[in-house]
């Protein structure tokens, strides 16, 4: 669906094309053929990225289901974890899979685009993966030390499983964006995206990005889980952790911004900025685990290495996310 710029007739806002069926009205109550020039640019811009938006939000809109998959399958874990205290089994499971479920309810019930297609199995196959292997380490472990004092309360419950959809949401927003652009275009013969809808380009792009962060964060998370195997009370300096202290989130941001790659050609140009926000706030969240501000991953490391001078060398040299060769976030 083409959204073109708001006029404002009898104080109701309504798309260009309906104006054929109505008289413009302007203030001075002369009727005129073209709509004023209003000095509100800016808040006209933001009714039209308004107005895109809430069209994208209807009952049989792919945006709306593919969000509400991920909320039905969020709830259900979080009635799964007040029923059951201090379980950790299905976090990762149920959490982490619902990327999958939510992606492949929409390829069975809408007719996607080939863009869409690949976006979606982009989504399958990497949630399938994590969360995998994420419910296979749960097996083995029993219990992540981190997750502990958030899940012993049923408020902390609630906050897991509101963060954990919101993650899915925010995570998914291109590929969400771009199934309602890719569902507005089918009625619309008009080019409202960015490069017109030609995606050969971003597509090659997008994937390439994609593969790498699929196998970089699958590497990693192969790496550290045999080194542990193997070496276990030390922590993990091998391999790619020799140069990122978290090369599992370098993967999936890559991810994320590969996916997001993908979809830009059909997302309106006004909602570009807000699919861009999956990638950047995974980055800022990552960095914020990395640094200690988010969660208590790097106290618990402390506790648990901090007298080892190695331990520190290591936390004191090698970045915490993206290594030197491109950009640091080294503290």
């Amino acid at each position: 669906q083409q959204h073109s710029s708001l006029y404002f007739v009898n104080n109701k806002s309504l798309p260009s094309s309906s104006l054929s069926s109505w008289n413009i009205i302007p203030r001075g109550g002369q009727q005129q053929s073209q709509p004023p020039t209003s000095p509100t640019s800016l808040k006209l811009s933001l009714l039209d990225i308004s107005s895109t938006l809430s069209s994208s939000v209807t009952s049989s809109s792919p945006f709306l289901q593919y969000n509400l998959v991920i909320l039905a399958i969020n709830f259900v874990g979080m009635l799964i974890s007040l029923s059951f205290s201090g379980m950790q089994y299905h976090l990762d499971l149920l959490g982490t899979g619902s990327f999958a479920l939510a992606s492949a309810y929409i390829m069975l019930t809408q007719s996607l685009l080939q863009t869409q297609v690949l976006s979606s199995w982009a989504i399958i196959i990497w949630s399938t993966k994590l969360a995998t292997f994420l419910f296979y380490r749960a097996m083995k472990v029993k219990e992540d030390a981190r997750l502990g004092a958030t899940l012993s309360t049923k408020q902390g419950v609630v906050f897991f499983w509101l963060l954990s959809f919101f993650w899915g949401v925010i995570s998914s927003l291109p590929h969400s964006l771009g199934l309602a652009a890719a569902a507005a275009s089918s009625s619309s013969s008009s080019s409202f995206s960015l490069n017109g809808g030609n995606n050969t380009g971003f597509l090659f792009l997008g994937t390439f990005v994609y593969i790498v962060g699929l196998f970089t964060e699958t590497i990693a998370d192969y790496q550290k889980w045999t080194f542990k195997q193997t070496n276990p009370g030390q922590f993990c300096n091998i391999g790619l952790w020799s140069i990122s202290q978290h090369p599992n989130f370098v993967g999936n941001i890559c991810i994320w911004t590969g996916i997001t790659i993908m979809n830009l050609p059909l997302i309106e140009w006004r909602l570009v900025p807000i699919a861009c926000l999956s990638p950047l706030i995974l980055w800022r969240f990552f960095l914020g685990q990395a640094q200690g501000l988010v969660g208590s991953g790097v106290d618990l490391s402390m506790k648990k290495y901090g007298n080892d001078a190695d331990y520190i060398d290591y936390i004191e040299n090698v970045p915490l996310l993206f290594p030197d060769v491109t950009f640091s976030s080294k503290k």
